[in-house]
């Protein structure tokens, strides 16, 4: 009778241990979106999420490393909206709360994976107050609940900082009477930083958790260590487009997806590729021509600052594509190409062994059309976002609205499979030549 007691415990124990292992989410990494039920991406938010930017560059990302995979992004952002349900007092009108539409959005969209980022409009404006973080907390648990209940996996993202240095005349001290987005709290920014830090918790819970706060930040105190009138948002509130590709690479990090857009090595003295898709290589007197084919790069935006490169290590990060060649002679080479040819970087024996990342050199052949291509899914996102907006419905007044739904849709579906099947293959019919000159 004793031995049957503790035998039924130890099963017990066994199937909380079992319930609690299925319970418990797992962090969503690349892997996890590309699993055969998930690639359906559904982006919740308030304006920031709306403009839809950093959404369009992850695309970018997506489309360009992983040309065969039937991604498809999804922006729901509302501006003005919470997940809260608290709106200021000076607010025109209640702040829309993203559990009005939520269930409707699941419903219809049947997300695989779904990115959420509030906080920005959550504090309204005011000084920190442990009651609205409560309310914020109390939303946030209940839409991961709703998001899981239907199937998906939840992804969610902190804040955008609230940048004062643009806005500062417009900005009020604590004990002022009431605040709002047009008068804010002089130290807003410490509140989101609350709210984030509140975010980062959940990772202790299995979440993956995107401090777009905290990257943001880092961006602009490397940049203004050399512009320090530099801001990211012109009313304190919004990210400009180097803003949002801050965000977009801080969502890429935190998906752990790898940094090589392709690649392709030749032995100097087999006179071949030994990998990747180049096919020709020709050695002459003290240079070598290589010619070579693969996949495009992420796609830019011509509107991001200067530094962003540096700073970010974008190229390091996301966008290497190394030209291996081993066996050279030591010394350093020269890289020629384009018509009329000209000098794009120099690069050393010893560099080329490892790999050189083309990445890094501008106007290349084997990247023509790929700005163009970030272009079209930014123009892309804009207009489905807004179909998809005024499908599923919502009780913001003034938010465009655009008619036509399953036309655009039936559209944007047929654009994608096109840019897929382009992509795919382009990296057999697109090459770069190069002539490699030794100047030492």
């Amino acid at each position: 009778m004793v031995t049957s007691f503790y035998r039924w415990w130890i099963r017990l124990g066994f199937a909380l241990v079992l319930v609690a292992m299925v319970a418990r989410p797992c962090s969503a990494d690349l892997q996890d979106l590309m699993k055969p039920k998930g690639r359906k991406i559904l982006f919740l938010g308030d304006s920031n999420t709306y403009t839809g930017l950093y959404i369009a560059y992850v695309e970018g990302y997506l489309r360009t490393r992983f040309p065969a995979e039937p991604w498809e992004l999804i922006n729901l952002g509302l501006p003005s909206e919470t997940v809260s349900g608290l709106s200021e007092p000076d607010h025109p009108y209640p702040r829309p709360d993203v559990h009005e539409r939520v269930d409707r959005a699941l419903a219809r969209i049947k997300p695989d994976v779904v990115f959420i980022c509030y906080g920005m409009n959550d504090g309204i404006y005011y000084p920190f107050a442990e009651k609205r973080l409560a309310k914020y907390k109390q939303g946030t648990e209940s839409l991961v609940a709703k998001i899981e209940k239907a199937g998906a996996k939840v992804v969610l993202m902190t804040p955008a900082p609230f940048d004062s240095v643009p806005v500062k005349k417009n900005l009020l001290a604590a004990g002022a009477p009431k605040y709002s987005w047009m008068k804010p709290y002089e130290g807003y920014d410490d509140v989101l930083r609350k709210y984030s830090d509140y975010l980062l918790t959940w990772r202790t819970k299995g979440y993956t958790v995107v401090d777009a706060h905290a990257a943001v930040h880092r961006f602009l105190k490397a940049l203004r260590m050399k512009e320090p009138k530099y801001t990211i948002s012109g009313d304190g509130i919004h990210p400009n487009p180097t803003g949002h590709a801050v965000i977009a690479f801080e969502i890429l990090r935190e998906l752990k997806v790898p940094a090589e857009a392709d690649r392709v090595e030749f032995k100097f003295a087999a006179g071949k590729a030994s990998r990747g898709k180049g096919g020709a290589f020709e050695v002459m007197k003290n240079s070598t021509r290589v010619r070579f084919t693969g996949n495009w790069l992420m796609p830019g935006d011509p509107r991001w600052h200067p530094q962003l490169d540096k700073i970010e290590h974008v190229q390091e990060r996301f966008n290497q594509w190394p030209l291996v060649i081993r066996g050279l002679p030591a010394g350093k080479y020269e890289i020629v190409a384009g018509k009329p040819a000209k000098n794009v970087g120099t690069a050393t024996a010893a560099e080329f062994a490892k790999g050189v990342s083309i990445g890094r050199f501008h106007d290349l052949a084997i990247f023509a059309g790929n700005e163009k291509l970030g272009a079209d899914i930014r123009a892309r996102q804009q207009k489905t976002g807004l179909a998809w907006l005024t499908e599923i419905g919502h009780k913001r007044p003034g938010t465009p609205r655009l008619g036509g739904f399953a036309k655009i849709i039936a559209a944007d579906a047929k654009e994608r499979a096109e840019l897929m099947e382009m992509l795919r293959h382009r990296g057999q019919g697109q090459w770069q030549g190069f002539l490699i000159r030794r100047i030492d």
